[in-house]
């Protein structure tokens, strides 16, 4: 049974993917648990964890409701809650993120408010593994050709919710995908949908070495690439966004060999780096300059400053 809403406020669905994250699940579900909105449907799906999730996750009793059994990756386990909920908008929140406290009010009192919006994001803050604040999310306005052309995913996933109606017109997350399906999904739904950015704080997002697009760049950058070939083969891609084809599959390459490179896979990343190249070869990139110099390069290269979070986004 859905919560009740003596305020006309829409239910909200939050599903928590989770695979051996002890160290963060609690904060994740206090976030969720102590939120003051009168409607919302929390699951936390968990993969069959080993550490001590479970035994947190039973400390919860009747306040939660969990399952635990083998999915095949994160976007399995949230389509499994999607589809085993009811609420008019949905989201997730993975188990190392958290919501800013009175953030679904905020979100369920602009769904109210604004019928004709689809999808709704807002500000969100990178914190370490202690939850200390490094940087905010590199959010803005919502444009969808901007999204395309520069490859960058400028909706942080924690801080977005969709109406299920979406659900229902383009279907769910591709459960092909394993670092990207936010991206994916972002970029599937603006050919139909309206979006709106909410210029506040909703969530954190945490950043650490056992996260998974950190530790596995090289995977993460085949993903965008993969993701983006099959975005422009779609038959019902508008003309407009056909145009753009060229520059953005140049610069989704080179995504990808600044994946490959940061991974420690050269030759790989100059592959992606010749590919960027043919689809857009008037732009100078800095990256071919360290690949120039092999190893060496890649050395010169660590020294320099950089934030390892930026090939999530």
């Amino acid at each position: 049974m859905l919560p009740s809403h003596p305020e006309s406020l829409p239910t909200i669905t939050i599903i928590t993917p989770s695979l051996n994250q002890g160290d963060f699940i609690k904060n994740t579900i206090d976030s969720i648990l102590d939120q003051d909105y009168p409607a919302v449907e929390y699951q936390v799906r968990d993969g069959g964890s080993t550490d001590k999730t479970l035994a947190i996750l039973k400390s919860y009793r009747e306040k939660l409701r969990w399952f635990s059994e083998p999915d095949t990756g994160q976007a399995n386990a949230i389509n499994r809650g999607w589809t085993q909920s009811q609420g008019e908008i949905v989201a997730w929140l993975n188990a190392d993120d958290y919501f800013d406290p009175g953030a679904l009010r905020r979100v369920g009192t602009y769904f109210k408010d604004h019928p004709e919006v689809d999808v709704l994001y807002g500000d969100c803050d990178i914190v370490d593994y202690s939850g200390k604040v490094l940087q905010s999310y590199p959010t803005q306005p919502f444009d969808y050709t901007k999204l395309i052309l520069f490859t960058v995913n400028f909706l942080p996933q924690p801080a977005t919710f969709l109406r299920r109606s979406v659900l229902q017109h383009i279907g769910y997350l591709d459960e092909s995908l394993h670092y990207v399906m936010d991206f994916d999904y972002w970029l599937r739904a603006g050919k139909a949908h309206r979006f709106a950015f909410l210029p506040e704080r909703l969530a954190c997002l945490r950043t650490h070495d056992q996260a998974k697009s950190i530790a596995n760049l090289g995977r993460f950058g085949k993903e965008l690439v993969r993701t983006y070939e099959r975005f422009f083969s779609s038959p019902d891609l508008p003309e407009k966004i056909g145009s753009l084809k060229s520059r953005a599959m140049s610069n989704i390459y080179y995504r990808a060999a600044d994946c490959s490179f940061w991974a420690g896979q050269l030759a790989e990343s100059r592959g992606h780096a010749l590919k960027s190249w043919m689809f857009y070869p008037l732009r100078l990139r800095r990256l071919w300059f360290y690949l120039a110099l092999g190893q060496f390069g890649r050395d010169l290269a660590e020294r320099r400053t950089r934030n390892p979070y930026l090939f999530q986004v």
